[in-house]
């Protein structure tokens, strides 16, 4: 009697042993999956917000990118329009009477001078000061710094002492000849800024994967 139950018996322990054995397997294989489901659920976020950073940052680069554009733009065409204006006014100052030829020093001014000086004005220059601080450049702020003191001098060029209305005659049309190149080439290099600022803003915002 005996010697049959033990073999039953044996069987049923090494049945238990097994059964413990597969279902702690088990626990552990689905651990495990949990983990490696779990990383990589952690893994999928960490990829989506680095992606939606990458986005965010470009997107706030374009943005800005438009927005200097923008006041590009806005500065070139502040300059192209100052220049037309400098550019008309010594147009004007060559149609007014001028002053003859005057040999005795008496006659270094006249009205007429003084009227031909103060008619080129500076139309807006003070607002282009502070711009070019920020759109200038080197090149062409030097440039404009030099056009304004051209004119200064060329305005200041009379007799308050004596006869407020009386401007120095001699150089007026060679002076008139630098204020106009000077400005045409300024305002030509306006106009190419404003044509690059306009290529940049017609330029769609970049379109990122989501």
């Amino acid at each position: 009697m005996y010697e049959v139950k033990e073999p039953f018996w044996q069987f049923v322990d090494h049945w238990q042993t097994l059964v413990a054995g597969l279902l702690a397997l088990a626990a552990g294989v689905g651990a495990v999956w949990a983990t490696i489901k779990s990383a990589n659920r952690e893994i999928t976020a960490a990829q989506e917000q680095t992606k939606a950073a990458q986005r965010q940052t470009a997107v706030a680069r374009e943005i800005e990118r438009r927005r200097i554009a923008r006041e590009g733009y806005a500065f070139h065409a502040m300059l192209e329009a100052a220049m037309g204006a400098v550019i008309e006014d010594v147009e004007a100052a060559r149609k007014l009477p001028s002053p003859g030829p005057f040999p005795s020093s008496g006659d270094t001014y006249s009205g007429q001078a003084y009227a031909v000086r103060q008619r080129v004005k500076r139309t807006g220059f003070t607002e282009l000061r502070s711009a070019f601080l920020h759109f200038g450049g080197g090149t062409l702020t030097e440039k404009f710094l030099q056009l304004d003191k051209e004119i200064a001098i060329f305005g200041e060029q009379f007799m308050p002492s004596i006869n407020p209305t009386s401007g120095l005659n001699a150089g007026l049309s060679e002076q008139l000849d630098r204020i106009a190149q000077q400005a045409i080439e300024l305002r030509d290099k306006a106009a190419a800024g404003m044509k690059l600022c306009r290529d940049e803003l017609a330029n769609e915002l970049i379109e990122l994967e989501p």
